[in-house]
């Protein structure tokens, strides 16, 4: 992916892989000394959420070494997609934020309009990838269709800055604004073309 002056890179911050890490260690602890003391039941339901919360952060080790999203003129170019996400597609957007410490998902939320379903790139992105925390871009299923889902640990500029949600909407927004005014300018037939397709008086 070409990478120009106007475009704007985002990558994903290191969360998911100390959280987990560091939790899932801590939960393991837990697990053994439940075990000692005779609590199976426990000491087994510890083990299980240690062994995925540090298979998450060992998925995740990589995180921050390339971009996850790049926001250019034309669209959203996503790492897991095989195009561009097209400003103009994008009916309606939600960028999801927590209040806590304790969530390793933040989630930006793209809703297309039924005659727009057809511009947009094929994602690739498993339920085992969402089980595991791993970021990136996925098309929704059944009712949710229309929905394109975004999920990231958090996102960090190119100068290591974390991402304001509402810094990164009204980034959308404008880039969102602008391409579907230049679309309507071509769509829309000018005063001129007007004229000249009206009747001859």
């Amino acid at each position: 992916m070409e990478i120009t002056a106007s475009d704007v890179e985002f990558k994903e911050g290191r969360r998911v892989l100390f959280m987990g890490g560091g939790i899932g260690l801590l939960l393991m602890g837990l697990s053994f000394q439940a075990f000692r003391m005779g609590a199976s039941p426990i000491a087994g339901l510890l083990l299980l959420v240690a062994v995925w919360l540090l298979a998450s952060a060992w998925i995740n080790r990589g995180a921050g070494s390339k971009p996850l999203m790049i926001l250019k003129d034309e669209g959203i170019w996503f790492f897991n997609a095989n195009g561009l996400l097209p400003y103009t597609s994008i009916g309606d957007m939600e960028i999801e934020t927590y209040c806590t410490h304790k969530d390793f998902q933040f989630n930006s939320t793209f809703h297309i309009p039924l005659e727009k379903v057809d511009t947009l790139p094929a994602f690739q992105y498993s339920r085992l990838d969402g089980l595991f925390l791993r970021p990136g871009a996925a098309r929704g299923r059944g009712f949710r269709k229309h929905v394109i889902v975004f999920r990231y640990g958090n996102l960090r500029d190119t100068d290591g800055k974390g991402l304001d949600a509402d810094d990164l909407f009204e980034e959308l927004s404008y880039r969102i604004n602008r391409a579907c005014q230049a679309e309507a300018a071509i769509l829309v037939p000018t005063s001129a073309a007007n004229d000249a397709l009206s009747s001859v008086q």
